[in-house]
């Protein structure tokens, strides 16, 4: 038995030798990191110090650069000891977030953000996501409840060109508030992103830019709004001059509250919004350019598109079906650096990145 809890003591002693040393290892190479990195700051990385797993602390932390990025006045980074390449960040409750305009203020009731890494390919995140209670914006109450993971996925022959990388997404955003929007909305479901770089260690050490959208598809987006319910159905990429361009659809029972949601954020003009309204039946019966064709590549082959297809092949491209019985369906086509309603103009198309 002495013998027994002797070689316990030294196995203990000799584990914990090596967690502390790691996290020392650990915080140095963190902080050459940090020191060589174009796009992240911190005034300072510790370790962590907990033996229920490997991590930093990273404190006045700067992310980005002046125009788009996060500042947060701290973050703790780890690991648990068995998985040492799966990454969580506790986000604090007080952030800095600039996207191109003035910056915001972000408070959290609760979150927190997760990251798989490749080692084999050079830190690549092959899965992320995020969880996130209570968020404000500059003080207004924007979000109830975020729960996103993206996972690395096959690129697949319907990829947009200038895609080198692909996630598959699983989003579920509860209580969202939109500007001029009096009910909250949730937004539940599936959604393919393309982008122009894999997000890893090139990035982070400046050698390449950071990932654009070059497109993204969804089978069934589920948006709840004021008791009523609809589906987005379609896919987007980026034109020539990174506008967004490509077909959609919304499937729903009740149209009203969409649309008058979308007047009251500012989406839709209130003249288009009256023009729509009177179409609606038109419109759910208008098909859609793709119709005219509804074909799926695979390959140099050109094959016939049918609903149980669709969602079955990484190659292939989103079908909009027609509207079940009691159905209405919203075409939006995006084109030309506008998007339409049917025939309706409502706004110019989105701009994914810049001009090729």
């Amino acid at each position: 038995m002495k013998n027994l809890l002797i070689g316990t003591a030294l196995v203990a002693a000799m584990l914990g030798a090596a967690w502390y040393g790691g996290e020392t290892w650990l915080s140095g190479k963190a902080r050459e990191a940090v020191t060589s990195s174009p796009v992240v700051e911190a005034a300072s990385v510790t370790p962590l110090r907990d033996p229920r797993r490997i991590g930093l602390r990273m404190a006045e932390v700067e992310i980005g650069d002046a125009e788009t990025g996060l500042s947060a006045p701290g973050l703790k980074l780890y690991a648990p000891l068995i998985a040492p390449t799966t990454m969580t960040v506790a986000l604090p409750s007080q952030m800095e977030l600039r996207m191109g305009n003035a910056p915001v203020s972000v408070t959290l009731g609760q979150g927190q953000a997760h990251a798989a890494l490749s080692l084999t390919h050079e830190m690549a995140i092959r899965e992320a996501g995020i969880d996130a209670r209570d968020l404000d914006v500059d003080g207004v109450d924007m979000l109830q409840s975020l729960e996103i993971t993206a996972r690395l996925a096959h690129m697949g022959g319907a990829a947009p060109q200038g895609s080198r990388a692909a996630y598959a997404v699983d989003a579920t955003a509860r209580g969202l508030t939109l500007p001029g929007l009096q009910e909250r909305l949730d937004i539940i479901g599936p959604v393919q992103l393309w982008l122009t770089e894999v997000p890893g260690q090139p990035m982070l050490e400046g050698r390449v830019p950071p990932p654009a959208l070059t497109g993204m598809q969804t089978q069934g987006l589920r948006f709840s709004l004021a008791g009523a319910e609809a589906t987005l159905i379609g896919r987007i990429q980026a034109d020539a001059q990174g506008r967004a361009e490509g077909e959609a659809a919304l499937y729903t029972r009740d149209a009203r509250p969409f649309i008058d949601a979308a007047v009251e954020a500012g989406l839709i003009p209130q003249k288009a919004a009256m023009l729509v309204g009177a179409m609606i039946n038109t419109l759910s019966k208008t098909p859609l350019p793709g119709e005219i064709k509804e074909t799926v590549v695979r390959s140099a082959e050109v094959l016939p598109l049918t609903p149980e297809e669709a969602g079955t092949d990484d190659d292939m491209l989103v079908a909009l079906p027609p509207a079940q019985e009691g159905q209405i369906r919203l075409p939006l086509i995006l084109k030309d650096g506008e998007v339409r309603l049917g025939p309706v103009p409502i706004g110019p198309a989105p701009r994914l990145f810049p001009a090729t």
